[in-house]
């Protein structure tokens, strides 16, 4: 499952209702009112979600009649970390459940997921590949997945002597840092910028980490989706 910060993607209105349910626009729990009625009929709340719980009952609701409608004046605040293991742990609980949901809303399969450079209607992520399997494969190609391949093919180069990828893998780990950051900067400045690029890749890691060991306890390879 995906945390999608609606507020980026979609203006007021019906949310779609995704052409692949485990990437289609959900609504936070912290920022949501649901109707009784359409609570009562998918039985609630799963109470095995300990995360993810928002993102399992929207896919539930729409996956029927019900929809969901994304009204812009509805504004909460939240309470953010106070430090980096705060920080961290939040970010790995994140994670960790979130191969759970992601395994009940499909068939196990090889999946191979892609970030739209434009959201459209809401949606983030579209399915490069999909194909049954008895090992489920769950990958996000995302710019902190190649950031982090490369570093290690990177190191492992320099450990065995390859100096042409030695000389190589710098310069592709240059260029996927600034990309990486390049939002934080672009936004913040050169400084404040790189400040808030460290923290993300904080809860990057942490949601990282967090959701391959969940995948591994649902018997299933899952290299989660970042906030990058």
């Amino acid at each position: 499952m995906i945390i999608q910060i609606l507020s980026d993607l979609k203006q007021e209105g019906y949310l779609s209702k995704g052409r692949h349910p485990t990437v289609a626009p959900f609504f936070s729990c912290s920022n949501v009112a649901f109707r009784r009625h359409a609570l009562q009929e998918i039985d609630g709340f799963d109470p095995k979600c300990i995360t993810g719980e928002d993102c399992d009952i929207c896919a539930r609701l729409s996956a029927g009649e019900w929809e969901l409608y994304m009204r812009r004046e509805a504004i909460v605040s939240h309470k953010n970390p106070s430090n980096f293991r705060h920080l961290f742990r939040k970010w790995y609980g994140y994670g960790r459940y979130h191969p759970y949901v992601f395994a009940k809303h499909n068939e196990r399969a090889i999946e191979i997921y892609m970030r739209l450079l434009q959201p459209l209607d809401g949606e983030r992520y579209i399915c490069l590949f999909y194909k049954r399997s008895g090992l489920p494969v769950v990958l996000f190609l995302t710019k902190f997945l190649m950031l982090n391949t490369a570093l290690l093919a990177t190191g492992i180069a320099g450990l065995l002597g390859l100096t042409t990828a030695g000389s190589v893998g710098p310069c592709l780990t240059t260029i996927l840092v600034i990309s990486y950051a390049w939002p934080d900067v672009r936004r913040s400045g050169l400084l404040l910028g790189s400040a808030f690029t460290a923290i993300r890749y904080v809860a990057d890691m942490a949601l990282f980490i967090g959701a391959f060991i969940g995948g591994l306890r649902q018997k299933m390879i899952y290299f989660s989706a970042t906030v990058d």
